[in-house]
């Protein structure tokens, strides 16, 4: 058992990180048979690697057809981006009013923390910490189904960030976005409705405007397993 789980956490993980690195393309068939042989490993932990992908979104399992890396069409895209533009107006509705001055700091703390991110290039952890940020009115509400589905929203959008954010590409200098996030938290500290909402509307078009979808001249899956 410990062996499979060995083998598991190796598949898994050199997967992970061709995709957050993005050699691999979206739509790739990941197929289980090229897999075993470039990195010596039997099926059953390349299925259970799989499956664990597939659970963090990055994923599709076909039935019948294999696994393929995620490939969201641009008008999926935009659906998601619509639909969390007006969850993230309800957590203003419902979260700014019950904002303290202690709570506060873990704002402060989150932009110092994602400044850090671009300085290092760390992806990983710049999707949670913006996912924290843009959790923060949401648990400030205290409303449980407001929360969870925050959640949902943010974990697919981290799919969408790992896939054709332009992070790698951003100066700490030059970061508009991160800009945004600092206005954002001052309209949080006055209390300022109505700003909060106008910057959330224009943060999600900058968003996605962000989104570089074309290709990036990715390797193919055997050269990646070689690595």
């Amino acid at each position: 058992m410990k062996k499979r789980q060995t083998a598991e956490l190796r598949v898994y993980g050199h997967l992970k990180d061709a995709l957050l690195a993005r050699k691999i393309a979206p739509g790739t068939q990941l197929v289980e048979q090229i897999i075993s042989e470039k990195m010596s490993v039997s099926r059953t932990p390349i299925r259970h690697a799989l499956k664990r992908l597939e659970s963090e979104g990055l994923v599709k399992l076909i039935p019948n057809r294999g696994a393929f890396v995620v490939h969201p069409t641009k008008e999926e895209i935009i659906s998601f981006f619509e639909l969390r533009k007006e969850l993230e107006f309800l957590t203003v509705k419902y979260g700014l009013p019950r904002v303290r001055k202690s709570d506060l700091q873990r704002l402060h703390t989150f932009l110092e923390d994602e400044q850090e991110t671009y300085k290092q290039k760390d992806l990983l952890k710049y999707v949670e910490l913006n996912k924290q940020f843009h959790l923060f009115l949401a648990e400030v509400s205290g409303n449980k189904f407001l929360m969870r589905y925050m959640d949902e929203m943010l974990t697919q959008s981290n799919v969408y960030l790992f896939l054709f954010d332009v992070f790698y590409h951003v100066e700490p200098g030059e970061n508009v976005r991160f800009r945004e996030h600092e206005e954002m938290v001052r309209a949080i500290e006055n209390r300022d409705q109505q700003a909060l909402l106008e910057l959330i509307d224009l943060h999600m078009k900058h968003s996605f405007d962000d989104l570089r979808m074309e290709d990036h001249g990715y390797s193919t899956l055997e050269s990646v397993l070689t690595e």
